[in-house]
This record gives C-alpha cells, structure tokens and sequence, in this order.
C-alpha cells in the first residue's frame, strides 16, 4: 500500500529497540518511492526524540479501523495507549472497571481503565487481522500446546536482564506471535511469556559426575540455578559444593539435583566449557565417525565417514556415501574437529514408537538431517518438519532415529525431559 503526503499513519518501533514492539501515530511528510522509505512527522506529545524521522516503509501502516470495546476477554491481545503510543499486550486480569496487562517482554503487569485499551490488530498483506487467525497455520513447533518447557526468571535491576534460574512449565496455549500461556509444574501459577525466555526441557544425560569448576545447574526452590562446583565429596552417593552466584551463597547437592550447563541458542543445545580434561575424545585412524558442515544447503546435517589419519589440527575422513564429482571414488576431506563426532547411540528399543513432536534424525540424501515429528501418518510412517526449509516430508521409521548433540564430550537428548 502506498501513503502519500498528509496521510495519517501508524509508524512500529525498530527492530533493534529495548523495549519491544510499539506503534507511534504519525503523519507523511513525504514519500520516498525509490529507496522504499517514507519521511514522517510525529505529535509533539509523543515521547521520542525525533518529531521528524525517515523511515523504512515496512514500518509503516495505516491508521487501525475504529473499534468499540464492550467486552474485554481474558488473554485477549490488545494495545495500550502509553507515553503517546500504542503498546501490545495480553490481557491477564480482569474487573467491573479496570484490566490487567501483562507486556511479555519485559514481564511487567499494569492495570488500565478499558477506554485506554483497543483490540491488537496486524497489517499484513492490505488486510488488518486478528492475532488468533494468524495462529491457525503456524506449523509445529517445540513449543506447541503441551510442550514441556523451561521459562527464565529475570535478575531484577539489572540491564540486559539475564536469567537467574529456569523453573519447569507446560505451554497451555500459544496466544500470539511469541507469546505464550505457560503452567509452572511446582508453582501454583501461570503466566504470559516471550519466547526469548522460554526454551525446551534440556538435555537428559546418561550418569554425569562432575569436577571442581565444573559449570552445572542445581535443583533449588522448584528451579534450575546456575552454578560452579566448587567442592566434591566422594562416598556411595556423591554430593558437590556449588557455588549460586545469584544466590550469592553456597550450597551442598547430591549429584540427582546437578545437570550439566546447557544454553539454548538458535535452535539448539551448546554446553559451558567443561573442565573435564575426559570430556574431550580422541580420534584415531579407523575410526568411525559423523561429520557436519557449515556450507549453505547443508548445516543440520551429518554424514558418515570413517577417519583416515591427521592432517596437522584437522583429520582426513573419507564418506561413507558421499563420492567425487566423477562418481569414481568416496570422497575425502579435511576436517576441523568442532566438525567431528562419534556415532550416536542407539537407544530405542525394539518397536517403541517415535512420539508427535519428537527430535529424531531423518535419514536424506546420504545424511541424517535434524527434524521434528509433526504428524504421526500411520504405524510406521512419520511427517518430519525441517525448520531450515521450513519443509514436511514423509519418512518410514527404520529411517528416522532419536536425535542427539555431542556437548561437552556426552550426548544428550534436547527434547526429552530430565524427570524430578
């Protein structure tokens, strides 16, 4: 759609900004065609800086219909008119004359009088449109209705505010966007969350035992808190020293209440350093071994191949499957180790089934490619959902395998939950 000179607009916050998404009411000054781009100009009662400003055109939409509120809904989206904008926001509370609401991001509740509040609407395509009819062909997700998961609590007075600890929940409902309704499992509680401090249920491990300085979480007041061993204590049933620095005390555990420290970023499981001199594995000629990649087309996958000999830092693996442009002959490369792995294990048992929504492998292509189950067809058929292609395609089960990340010298399973 395109604005011309007087029309009156709405104009979203940038990307980058702090305090989530905003829409500030504006003006057109002038419209730029050629660069995509408008110059706008702001009410003097709104609190920015700039009462003047040149902005991407895919910040800018027109003026919402008018609306009337007659009835306010509990986890309706809205905005809220704020400092001269309009903030999103999720209604959580209710009463004869006042709402409740929560904005996620910063996991912050006001109360408002209903006129300041009008129903969160989203411009896309030339149409305005609801936030539950964009909901309705998202495909699935970790995170879908019933996905067990992790929710941060936030240091307070404290910028960035990082996580402190991660509390076990269960996603009720996704509300929009990135927003979810999530039931904590030893609180009585249920709250409005982005998903930038939500992340899956991380990494069941086989038996871990930990040395001092060893990175870990502990299991403390219903919650996960990031620590460092600092003592261990040896006899029948271990137990370490760890320091909470967000606790700012020390504490003794028995290793049932210890995991490893894991973050979630982009999509995946990475490990702290371990101190574990164990944790690193050798590998040797003749070895059997998994290799990935980070050329476009190819991340996400590994490929088998078996080590031939080092070359300097690196090893030379030969494919299992893979061949030369010529088909004449299995390839061979150089590899960076951070590239190489053992062969996971194989842990299913006999026809226990894969489930909706677990992390498997698929075997394509000549590689095992990281995927989610989203459709179970029939007995023993699979739709496994590819996020990098954002793609289903079908798979039998003797091609599919439980997935597993090689952190920190163990392999563990992102998807399935570690059980108190």
């Amino acid at each position: 759609m395109e604005f011309t000179t007087g029309d009156k607009v709405e104009v979203r916050s940038p990307e980058s900004s702090k305090e989530g998404i905003y829409y500030l009411p504006a003006t057109i000054l002038r419209s730029l065609p050629n660069v995509r781009r408008y110059t706008v100009s702001y009410p003097s009662s709104t609190n920015t800086n700039n009462l003047h400003e040149t902005v991407d055109a895919t910040r800018v939409r027109p003026l919402p219909p008018p609306f009337s509120y007659s009835s306010v809904r509990l986890h309706d989206c809205v905005d809220v008119s704020r400092d001269g904008a309009w903030w999103p926001g999720v209604v959580v509370g209710l009463d004869s004359s006042t709402v409740q609401v929560c904005f996620p991001l910063r996991r912050q509740v006001f109360t408002f009088a209903s006129s300041e509040l009008r129903p969160h609407l989203e411009w896309l395509s030339h149409h305005w449109v609801l936030p539950q009819d964009q909901n309705q062909d998202i495909p699935a997700s970790i995170f879908d209705k019933g996905a067990r998961v992790e929710v941060a609590q936030l240091v307070e007075n404290r910028s960035p505010r990082l996580p402190s600890a991660w509390f076990p929940a269960t996603v009720i409902k996704r509300i929009w966007d990135n927003y979810y309704l999530v039931d904590y499992f030893h609180v009585d509680n249920q709250e409005v969350v982005h998903l930038h401090h939500v992340r899956p249920r991380p990494c069941r491990t086989s038996a871990v035992s930990f040395c001092t300085n060893d990175p870990v979480e502990a299991f403390y007041q219903s919650g996960w808190h990031p620590g460092t061993v600092l003592k261990v204590f040896e006899g029948p049933v271990p137990k370490y020293a760890v320091w909470l620095p967000h606790l700012d005390k020390e504490m003794d555990f028995k290793q049932l209440h210890l995991r490893p420290c894991f973050d979630w970023l982009h999509g995946s499981w990475r490990s702290s350093s371990q101190k574990n001199p164990d944790a690193k594995i050798k590998f040797t000629k003749g070895m059997i071994v998994e290799v990935s990649s980070d050329e476009e087309g190819f991340k996400g996958a590994w490929f088998g191949g078996t080590i031939i000999g080092p070359v300097g830092a690196s090893f030379c693996v030969e494919y299992h499957k893979l061949r030369t442009d010529d088909e004449t002959a299995l390839l061979r490369e150089t590899i960076d180790p951070s590239h190489i792995r053992p062969v996971p294990p194989e842990t299913r048992c006999g026809p226990d089934p894969i489930r909706l929504l677990e992390e498997v492998d698929a075997y394509y292509n000549d590689g095992w490619w990281a995927g989610l189950v989203s459709k179970v067809v029939e007995k023993n058929q699979y739709m496994v959902y590819f996020r990098q292609w954002n793609e289903e395609t079908k798979f039998e089960r003797d091609e599919l395998r439980p997935h597993y990340d090689w952190v920190g010298g163990r392999w563990v399973r992102a998807s399935l939950a570690l059980e108190l």
